[in-house]
């Protein structure tokens, strides 16, 4: 299965406990995490969250039943089986996109959605593969570094954190108002 594999990767490769370390989660946070898949990511997330939730958006019906079963012991979360471009989730203060921001053809209704959807100061975190990296999606489809922080900055948000992995890169962006 295509989660076993990307299972494996995620554990060679990229350092998610710093990462979730990193955001800096607080027990009340709302968290949506676009493009769960099997919901590793949701379940961490969750699993610091003393009063808050965690929005699993994966859109793929073949997956909420593996999404369902890692997710089914914890009372914080809510998976929407919905395709990103439309969902409608208000007051989330974070969002997290694993691996998935490069494949999104509504980005500007993505940044939109946050921008009037969230509570403020909005945090927006991102893992992408860096675009020289011998793994990942095809070349033309990548976000480098740079073509992200300029997507973010011409939309408001100021960078925050950003970390480079042997093949992916982790940008962390925030917005005040």
């Amino acid at each position: 299965m295509r989660y076993e594999r990307i299972k494996e990767f995620r554990e060679k490769y990229i350092p998610y406990n710093k990462i979730v370390e990193k955001m800096d989660l607080k027990p009340d946070d709302v968290i949506i995490d676009m493009g769960a898949g099997d919901g590793f990511y949701s379940k961490l997330f969750a699993d610091k969250l003393k009063n808050g939730k965690v929005y699993a958006i994966e859109r793929n019906p073949d997956v909420l039943p593996h999404l369902q079963r890692n997710l089914m012991e914890m009372k914080n979360f809510e998976v929407v089986n919905e395709n990103m471009c439309h969902v409608d989730i208000k007051g989330f203060n974070k969002i997290f996109f694993s691996t998935v921001f490069h494949d999104i053809e509504c980005r500007e209704d993505i940044i939109d959605f946050m921008i009037r959807n969230s509570k403020k100061p909005l945090n927006v975190y991102l893992i992408e593969f860096n675009k020289k990296s011998a793994m990942g999606p095809p070349l033309d489809i990548r976000i480098c570094h740079d073509e992200l922080n300029k997507i973010f900055t011409e939309s408001g948000f100021q960078p925050g954190l950003h970390m480079d992995f042997e093949y992916n890169y982790f940008d962390s962006y925030y917005l005040e108002k």
